[in-house]
């Protein structure tokens, strides 16, 4: 009974400091909320990996190629806060950021389209000076962005747009009109996925980690007057079993380029990559390698997007665009995916400067080593409520 009583008398004692410290403490910091509420809806005229994030087209000699598709989710909503504050030396600033979505691994049941969990998609705090930048935590990796003006979720994945958000340290230094960038990153492969998760492993440990070292990323911008142009890359090492068990260290690299422009009502983005290894940042049409029973071969590959957006008026716009992800067919293998072609084109009506409405056609097509290619025709109504 008397340990009971000093605990909660301790408990008191607490609350009452922190009652009377919050005022002091909350002028600190500016907390904005942000986000959109996404509802989206499309109709396929066969079926495609994987559902609403159309990645790729199976074969037209699987089973499943002539089924059309309707559906409907609002999982792709979203929410974050941006939080500023303190000052730092009447110069610098603290600055910080958390988003999420309900994107993540859904649970197994027939009801997991309605009942998405919550995925973390950022997660950092920066130091911010007038000519340099330290963030810390979870952001995109500075090989990604800019992105396709698409409705579709995962804007280009696998079809000629390289990105991903990976825990990192980056430092960012500004002398106008260049920025560059450079970061260390968790080298977090795409090979297999979640492999140990049944055995109860929190943080699975991939073909990545097991290198060993991290993966090292850089950005260099050069912002003239109505446009960017920027160059970047990364460079790591995998440790990736063969077919026998056995490990085999490989690397994985980018260069990217890309070219944002406006003229008018008119504006335009060009996008181009090359590399190997790719699939954890969703290229090779989300292949990284090929192994047999005594080696593995990394996939090389190359492709870029672009896009034309033209303002008709104030509500309305216009996009067409498309992209193309070319693995190297001489290291692919009898069913691999040997390239994506896509295009697209949307118009956009904004009823308030809050509230968007977007109606969108996406072509995609996938072609196979020795199988017969899948096509797929995508008609897709989205509406964005932004706050």
């Amino acid at each position: 009974m008397k340990q009971t009583m000093i605990t909660i008398g301790i408990l008191h004692w607490a609350i009452t400091l922190l009652l009377a410290d919050s005022g002091a403490v909350k002028n600190q910091f500016d907390v904005t909320p942000y986000g959109f509420i996404k509802f989206e809806t499309f109709y396929d005229n066969t079926e495609v990996a994987k559902g609403d994030w159309l990645l790729y087209v199976p074969s037209g000699n699987n089973a499943n190629s002539n089924n059309a598709v309707f559906s409907m989710n609002a999982r792709h909503t979203r929410i974050g806060l941006k939080i500023s504050g303190p000052e730092l030396n009447n110069a610098g600033k603290i600055s910080g950021l958390i988003e999420a979505d309900f994107a993540g691994g859904f649970p197994n049941s027939s009801t997991a389209a309605r009942q998405p969990n919550i995925r973390l998609r950022h997660a950092w705090v920066e130091v911010n000076y007038p000519k340099w930048q330290a963030r810390f935590g979870q952001d995109w990796a500075l090989i990604a962005s800019p992105f396709p003006n698409t409705t579709s979720f995962v804007v280009g994945a696998g079809k000629g747009n390289l990105w991903m958000r990976y825990p990192q340290a980056r430092f960012t230094f500004n002398k106008n009109p260049f920025t560059f960038a450079i970061s260390i990153n968790r080298p977090i492969a795409g090979n297999v996925k979640y492999d140990d998760y049944a055995g109860g492993d929190f943080d699975p440990v991939g073909d990545g980690e097991r290198s060993g070292i991290p993966w090292i990323m850089g950005r260099l911008w050069y912002n003239p007057e109505s446009a960017t142009i920027s160059i970047s890359g990364h460079i790591g090492q995998e440790n990736i079993d063969n077919l026998s068990g056995n490990s085999h260290t490989l690397d994985t690299y980018s260069l990217n380029g890309d070219l944002t422009f406006s003229l008018g009502s008119v504006s335009a983005t060009l996008r181009i990559f090359t590399g190997e290894n790719l699939n954890s940042f969703f290229g090779g049409v989300f292949q990284g390698f090929t192994r047999d029973s005594v080696s593995v071969s990394n996939v090389s590959s190359y492709g870029g997007w672009g896009q034309v957006t033209y303002k008709v008026s104030d509500p309305i716009a216009i996009t067409i665009g498309g992209g193309m992800d070319d693995p190297d067919d001489e290291i692919l293998t009898s069913s691999n995916r040997s390239k994506n072609t896509w295009a697209f084109a949307n118009i956009a009506y904004k009823i308030h400067t809050s509230l968007i409405f977007m109606l969108e056609t996406e072509y995609l097509k996938t072609d196979y080593i020795g199988q017969d290619s899948g096509e797929n025709i995508r008609i897709q109504f989205v509406t964005y409520y932004k706050f």
